[in-house]
């Protein structure tokens, strides 16, 4: 009996590790495009996210409703808003951003001002996930929200918030990082990933550091931005996915 004992509990093990490699954690993370354009920050009001693999119904995690400053997520910065279990192989192919009223934006002047999501976007914000990579393990969806693209100046001193936000998934994707001379000038980095405008803005507070993430497998063509909206120097990169780039310290004339 002890022997039968035995046997059936390294069964029960094996068959509990089995199960236990069906399942993967895939978390949910948000980022930021920082902006020249002189905002102090913008906080937004994330209440909800919903997702879902292939065409299956929509999915709501559980999360902690929360305001985000979206200006402290930038240059390779992210903040955890939810993970989940899926099945081995499932991949999340769309993701539903919820906000409440409560967004705010800081103007350069340090006064603050309300800005609302139109009505019609109060359903949720609904945007496709990208991947290349084939997923059986765990994975991080980025919800890469651009900050300056989705404000909305409306002329009589009052903003509005149309979000524009670029979902992907990290697995196999790379990075262009480096820093800029003259250190103590901001510059806009941009470049174009199939119709997508990625942008970042250096941070003068660490080096003059910039990065661009989430790239694909691909040549891409960077121009450096001044804040008058001069593209100084341009630059182009052979990016592999999953591999990063280091551009090492950039000198802007």
């Amino acid at each position: 009996m002890k022997k039968l004992f035995l046997g059936l509990a390294l069964l029960a093990g094996l068959s509990a590790c089995n199960n236990a490699s069906d399942k993967i954690d895939v978390k949910f993370a948000l980022t930021d495009a920082p902006s020249l354009k002189g905002y102090q920050a913008l906080y937004v009001d994330v209440q909800g996210i919903e997702y879902s693999v292939g065409d299956s119904q929509w999915v709501t995690l559980s999360i902690t409703p929360a305001i985000v400053n979206l200006t402290d997520l930038t240059n390779g910065k992210d903040t955890l808003l939810a993970n989940v279990e899926l099945e081995s192989g499932q991949v999340v192919s769309q993701v539903r951003l919820l906000l409440g009223d409560n967004n705010t934006l800081v103007l350069a002047d340090g006064s603050e001002v309300n800005i609302k999501v139109p009505s019609g976007q109060t359903s949720g914000l609904k945007f496709n996930i990208h991947t290349n990579a084939a997923l059986n393990s765990g994975y991080r969806v980025m919800l890469d929200f651009d900050a300056e693209r989705s404000i909305v100046a409306k002329g009589n001193g009052q903003y509005s918030l149309k979000p524009v936000i670029r979902g992907y998934i990290t697995a196999n994707t790379s990075t262009i990082s480096g820093l800029l001379l003259p250190a103590h000038e901001p510059f806009q980095v941009r470049t174009i990933l199939n119709g997508d405008t990625i942008t970042t803005v250096s941070d003068t507070l660490i080096g003059n550091f910039f990065m661009l993430h989430g790239l694909t497998t691909g040549s891409y063509h960077l121009d450096f931005i001044d804040a008058e909206g001069n593209i100084r120097l341009d630059s182009d990169q052979e990016v592999h996915g999953g591999t990063n780039i280091n551009m090492g310290t950039v000198q802007i004339p």
